[in-house]
């Protein structure tokens, strides 16, 4: 398991959507994180939108960190 630090951006697959999304790690308790997501999977915008980009993760399937890229 990861050591999640909040703040950055994880490659995970929350909890009702089906495909994998990078979200930024607003909270962790004690089984589960709260990410905000910042990029999905098409077929899963409608679980996104209703959530209000922000959803629940098992911390078992947080897989890695996020590759951050800046734009200018």
């Amino acid at each position: 398991m990861l050591k999640l630090e909040i703040g950055k951006s994880y490659i995970c697959k929350p909890i009702g959507v089906n495909y994998e999304v990078i979200g930024c790690v607003e909270r962790t308790y004690t089984n589960t994180a709260v990410i905000f997501v910042e990029s999905y999977d098409q077929r899963d915008r409608l679980a996104v939108y209703d959530s209000k980009f922000r959803l629940l993760v098992k911390l078992d399937e947080i897989y890695t960190v996020a590759e951050s890229a800046l734009v200018s």
